[in-house]
């Protein structure tokens, strides 16, 4: 999942697709990458529920590796 919550906001039936996405990997213990340029505590920002947040970080951060990068964009070049 590339460049999750672009949009200021995503829609419930959206964040409905993300859950079950995550659910189903996690289930069958797949492996899911998702990049994102806002930080994770400022998740619950761009979902509609709380509780699905809560939901799809404890799924995603279970048995994950956070990879932070910092510094310029090279996405302009």
């Amino acid at each position: 999942m590339d460049d999750l919550f672009l949009a200021k906001r995503i829609t419930a039936e959206a964040a409905e697709v993300l859950q079950a996405i995550v659910h189903q990997h996690y289930k069958l213990r797949r492996a899911l990458v998702a990049t994102s340029n806002r930080v994770v505590q400022d998740w619950g920002k761009y979902l509609v529920d709380v509780k699905m947040v809560s939901t799809i970080l404890d799924r995603l951060m279970h048995r994950c590796v956070i990879l932070e990068f910092e510094g310029k964009s090279y996405r302009l070049k």
